[in-house]
C-alpha cells in the first residue's frame, strides 16, 4: 500500500465516522438502519431495538425485521450504505455455508 493509497482509506475513513455520528434518525426504520451499520450485524440490531421497546405490531422485533427493512428501497444515504453492507455481509456468509 503506497502512502497516497494510505490517505485515501484514512480519508474515507474519517468520512464514514462522521456520516454515522452526525445521522440523526427520526424513524424506527432510520433508527434500525443506524444500528445495522454500526453494529454490522442484524442481531444485534435486532437485540438492541428491543432493548429500546421497539415492537412489530405486538412482537419484539427479530433479525428478519431488520434485513427486510435494509433490502426496502433506500430513502438516505444512511440507507445505501447499510444495504451496500448488508449485500458485503451477505456475500461473505454465503461462502461459508451460513446460507
Amino acid at each position: 500500500m503506497t502512502i497516497d493509497e494510505a490517505k485515501k482509506e484514512i480519508e474515507a475513513l474519517t468520512n464514514y465516522i462522521k456520516r454515522v455520528e452526525e445521522y440523526v434518525p427520526e424513524t424506527f426504520e432510520g433508527t434500525a438502519i443506524k444500528l445495522y451499520v454500526e453494529l454490522e450485524s442484524v442481531t444485534k440490531a435486532a437485540v438492541e431495538l428491543n432493548e429500546k421497546g421497539y415492537k412489530v405490531g405486538e412482537r419484539k422485533i427479530i433479525s428478519k425485521d431488520v434485513s427486510d427493512l435494509i433490502r426496502s428501497k433506500p430513502v438516505d444515504e444512511m440507507h445505501e450504505m447499510a444495504q451496500k453492507m448488508f449485500k458485503r455481509n451477505s456475500r461473505r456468509s454465503t461462502g461459508r455455508g451460513w446460507l
